[in-house]
């Protein structure tokens, strides 16, 4: 990264972070920062002029600060909203979320479709190179054709309108194709897909053949997974895409294959497994089971119907409050009405020790409380709320520590209305369970 983009990437920052309070991790608003700096600037190419970016990798960028591409998105509107940032890179992000949105779909129908085709890519471990001084080629793997398959496509549909058909769509016979039967398969259109084919991919693909790109059998575009070709096929395929996504701006789409998928891009996706032989057969006799019985238990004396809960508990008055202060309890056991050690000590860090302040008011609070409730006794609920309050203010005080980075908590520990609030939430949950 040059130094240029670092400078006003971190002066943005900075400026926001003195203006603003920032939530969650820091260094994912400082992700959001550098992306826009990027985005701003120019890079000088060889004969095409200026070039917009910088060419830093979006998804480097997420990687390095573990962020995840929907906590990215929702951040930046953020950072938008605060840096003020133009109509066109607003503009840019959506198109940008909308891409991201649009490619989650295509890949969820992608993995039934090539499983209909080949084996489960998550299945057995590609082969290891054999060791011997004579490197021979190995075919490739289903995993690495599933990679393939993916990366080609992503490529070949980001790429310009020129390389698109001018017109000409030859008249010999096509060969044999299975875009009839996986249309029919998964719900697809077969005069769209056929059209698609032959208008856009098909001359992309031979674009990419003229290009040098990809090797195989230039007339009939075949042989590009034989052992022969595939290795540099993949090479030259993964390195034109992360050109484009370096030069567009645009998240690699290649996400969805990494082991860390889930993670990066912030929600689970259900992985497709392949049934083996015993699970179709075992899957067959329960449901033949379900059908006779109606019931999923074992048609056998043990079915352990003694260690279930029974379907309808009957819930009164007086169990609901029961489990209400058992709840209660187990949440107070073992801590007394007074701040804890560790509470004491933040206290103690504090430029001004909110120690006396807070124990006068908490006296003050639940004074008034029994005052209109009962007389006082350890055993009443004004017991549990000082207890509560005092275990909720040394959490909530924990918290922002962390979050300010080990800022001063004198002002908010000497707001009154912050611990009248805070005993008030605990005087409703105590009288709620009570």
């Amino acid at each position: 990264m040059d130094e240029q983009t670092a400078t006003e990437a971190m002066d943005n920052f900075t400026a926001i972070w003195n203006t603003y309070t920032l939530e969650g991790e820091v260094v994912h608003w400082l992700a959001c920062s550098l992306y826009a700096a990027c985005r701003k600037g120019s890079t000088p190419t060889v004969g095409k002029g200026l070039m917009e970016g910088n060419c830093v990798s979006l998804t480097r960028i997420l990687r390095s600060s573990k962020l995840s591409l929907i906590q990215f998105f929702s951040k930046m509107r953020k950072w938008a909203d605060m840096s003020n940032l133009s109509q066109d890179f607003r503009l840019r992000m959506d198109r940008l979320e909308r891409n991201f949105e649009v490619s989650t779909v295509i890949f969820r129908k992608f993995e039934p479709i090539f499983m209909d085709m080949f084996q489960n890519p998550q299945g057995a471990e590609p082969p290891r190179q054999p060791r011997s001084r004579k490197h021979r080629r190995l075919p490739c793997h289903i995993s690495d054709v599933f990679k393939f398959c993916w990366t080609l496509f992503v490529y070949t549909k980001g790429l310009p309108p020129l390389y698109r058909a001018d017109g000409h769509v030859s008249s010999d016979e096509p060969p044999p194709c299975v875009l009839e039967r996986l249309c029919e398969l998964h719900d697809g259109l077969v005069v769209e897909a056929k059209g698609i084919k032959q208008h856009y991919f098909k001359p992309y693909i031979q674009k990419l053949f003229q290009k040098q790109i990809l090797k195989g059998h230039e007339e009939l575009l075949t042989e590009m997974l034989d052992p022969q070709n595939f290795i540099d096929n993949n090479k030259a395929i993964n390195r034109e895409y992360e050109e484009y996504v370096l030069t567009v701006g645009d998240f690699d789409e290649r996400v969805f294959l990494g082991a860390d998928a889930d993670e990066e891009i912030g929600t689970p996706r259900k992985i497709i497994q392949e049934m083996t032989t015993s699970q179709t057969a075992a899957q067959s006799q329960l449901q033949q089971h379900v059908e006779k019985s109606g019931s999923l238990a074992p048609s056998t004396p043990l079915t352990g119907r003694v260690y279930l809960k029974e379907k309808d508990l009957l819930v009164t008055p007086v169990s609901s409050a029961t489990q209400s202060v058992g709840r209660l309890q187990s949440m107070v056991a073992g801590l007394r009405t007074a701040p804890s050690d560790h509470l004491m000590q933040i206290f103690k860090s504090c430029s001004r020790d909110p120690t006396e302040s807070i124990l006068a008011r908490v006296k003050t609070l639940g004074q008034t409380f029994k005052e209109h409730y009962t007389n006082d006794s350890d055993d009443t609920p004004g017991a549990h709320i000082e207890i509560l309050y005092y275990k909720i203010l040394e959490n909530v005080i924990v918290q922002e520590t962390k979050r300010l980075h080990g800022r001063d908590m004198s002002v908010l520990l000497e707001q009154d209305i912050f611990h009248c609030s805070l005993m008030a939430c605990c005087l409703e949950v105590v009288l709620f369970s009570y």
